[in-house]
């Protein structure tokens, strides 16, 4: 697994998580599970974040060409 599909698994839990919020019938259960999907939410958008931020580093090959 990579930190791209690291990133898709939380957002999907974010999903998953809304979706069973709208299912609860406990207001205090439901902003409980509302909470745990903004969580996965906000680690997933900070790490898509950091990895658009890092310019990928050449391949021995690519600085091989550059010489």
């Amino acid at each position: 697994m990579n930190l791209i599909d690291l990133a898709v698994q939380w957002e999907n839990l974010a999903r998953r998580k809304w979706y069973d919020a709208e299912h609860e019938k406990d207001p205090m259960g439901k902003r409980l599970i509302e909470h745990g999907g903004m969580c996965y939410f906000n680690c997933a958008q900070q790490l898509r974040e950091v990895l658009s931020s890092v310019s990928p580093r050449p391949s021995a090959t690519q600085e091989e060409g550059q010489k």
